[in-house]
């Protein structure tokens, strides 16, 4: 870390070598360059530069327990690390508040996976990848006024390591606008496997300070590619899920999540003493598969009964049947893509669903029991009994279900919940069509 009283005399040598710089400029746009003199002020520059870089260089390795004394292993850091000063590079932009606009693609690459190098004093290191560190620098580069636009993993605003990347994007920007694109049927970048999000920030200060603006989670076909960016529609964010920043892009969904936050978080009705399980697949893709029955599975290797992808939740015996019911709707579906990375239901999306089974009416509450018991009979009707192979396990047996045939019986079950949550007949129909024509393979 640099010392305080060190400060003027650092910043007095950036000051002389911006004038070098300006000088070196006006030389390049002299009506007529004389050679000798441009030669000179670039050795200059480049000389005024290089004694700057040399003295950061020197306290940044003091931060990292390196000493310049020590000659081979200052010289080996310098080489691992390549220490790159904005303030030295950039002098007369960051002396004047910062850069007008930074975009990038910044490398999602683990952080653990880096040898070469490490980093100090970042607020984002928790989060653990090297994204995170990239927009933390190009909140500090950007100027007050400016704006910032980035690529990013799709998880970075929905998972609960990114906390204080969250936290930092709420906080470095005046409004910002976030846009999610999953990878099935299409990509947005071919041939990169990779859920992605595109967020765009102002830094200038709104009236009701940071306010965030987010889409819906895209999925989209090939052939309608040169439309995408067209269709995007955007709708203020909400935050009141842990960790995450809701993909919604239109008022209809607005709405719909105020009425269910009215409701109480499911977690208050999980977990009892003389409990009973339902069984749901962790790796959904478009459809939520709970059930009153543990999926066969089996494996050569150990004789595992049940597939790690299968997760369980306690409940009252009582209310196994409504709760259920309701994660298998499409409400459910919904409400999991507008909190989570897509692609893992964590009990996190779980306990914050708005549902209390003990509020349900009279009439809702042995619907949705009788609807419970239709669809895990479709489900058993639909389901195939099928045998891979792989290195890790050997032989695997284990049952497949087809759930668009429970289309039906699941609209049923969306119907049933619609009165308990206030929802309009144009809401329900919102959600009971919602992402459709991919979840019933319509999409190609």
């Amino acid at each position: 870390m640099i010392r305080k009283q060190s400060l003027p005399e650092i910043r007095e040598d950036a000051e002389i070598a911006a004038r070098a710089f300006g000088k070196f400029q006006a030389q390049q746009r002299a009506p007529s360059l004389d050679a000798d003199q441009f030669s000179a002020a670039k050795a200059i520059l480049r000389q005024r530069l290089d004694n700057l870089r040399t003295t950061l260089d020197s306290y940044l390795a003091a931060d990292y327990g390196v000493r310049p004394s020590r000659v081979d292993k200052y010289r080996k850091w310098r080489a691992g690390h390549q220490p790159f000063h904005w303030f030295v590079e950039f002098y007369a932009i960051v002396s004047r508040g910062g850069f007008d606009v930074v975009i990038g693609n910044p490398p999602y690459v683990e952080y653990r996976h880096v040898r070469e190098y490490s980093v100090h004093r970042y607020r984002t290191a928790p989060c653990g990848n090297l994204y995170a560190f990239v927009v933390e620098r190009a909140a500090m580069l950007v100027a007050r006024r400016g704006r910032t636009g980035m690529i990013v993993p799709h998880s970075a605003t929905c998972t609960d390591r990114m906390e204080r990347f969250i936290t930092m994007l709420g906080r470095s920007a005046g409004a910002a606008w976030t846009s999610s694109y999953d990878i099935r049927p299409a990509k947005l970048f071919v041939g990169v496997d990779q859920r992605l999000m595109i967020y765009l920030t102002q830094r200038e200060a709104t009236s009701d300070g940071t306010v965030i603006f987010s889409s819906r989670y895209h999925r989209w076909t090939e052939r309608t590619r040169p439309v995408l960016l067209d269709q995007l529609a955007f709708a203020r964010a909400e935050a009141s899920v842990p960790n995450s920043i809701s993909k919604i892009g239109t008022e209809i969904e607005a709405n719909i999540l105020h009425k269910l936050q009215r409701h109480p978080p499911l977690e208050h009705s999980l977990g009892t003493a003389s409990a009973s399980l339902i069984y749901y697949h962790n790796a959904p893709r478009y459809w939520i598969r709970a059930t009153n029955f543990e999926p066969y599975f089996w494996n050569e290797r150990d004789g595992q009964k049940t597939s790690t992808q299968v997760k369980t939740i306690a409940v009252r015996k009582t209310d196994l049947g409504v709760i259920a019911a309701a994660l298998n709707s499409s409400l459910f579906y919904w409400w999991f893509l507008v909190w989570s990375d897509c692609r893992h239901l964590n009990r996190r999306e779980i306990d914050w669903f708005p549902f209390d089974p003990r509020a349900l009416t009279d009439g809702t509450r042995p619907a949705l029991h009788r609807l419970l018991t239709k669809l895990m009979r479709n489900f058993k009707d639909h389901s195939e009994r099928k045998e891979t192979t792989y290195s890790t396990t050997g032989r695997v047996v284990y049952d497949e279900f087809r759930q668009r045939p429970a289309k039906a019986t699941v609209d049923e079950i969306d119907r049933a919940l619609a009165p308990y949550y206030g929802l309009t007949a144009e809401e329900q129909d919102f959600i009971i069509n919602y992402d459709i024509k991919f979840r019933m393979g319509m999409g190609g």
